[in-house]
């Protein structure tokens, strides 16, 4: 298991706080995201970048969405490369 105090989209229509990964789950304390297209969104920090599924409670095309203690369904999970340092 793995903890990421902090994930959001790069368009910064999801966040995620206080999470914890494990296998192919991950547990969100507190989710929130602005209305959608897809019902599937790339959220990352630094390190670590996760393809997740939104639940239909948890996907809206029109309103702001705000969950706590869900579970997404991982469906990629990658390792952020950082550029070598020169």
């Amino acid at each position: 298991m793995k903890r990421f105090d902090y994930l959001k989209s790069n368009d910064s229509r999801v966040h995620a706080i206080n999470c914890k990964s494990s296998g192919s789950t991950l547990s969100v304390g507190i989710f929130c995201s602005i209305a959608m297209d897809k019902n599937s969104c790339r959220i990352s920090d630094e390190n670590d970048s996760f393809m997740v599924e939104l639940s239909d409670e948890l996907f809206s095309k029109s309103n702001r969405v705000k969950a706590f203690n869900v579970n997404l369904a991982i469906l990629k999970h990658e390792q952020v490369q950082l550029p070598p340092s020169i």
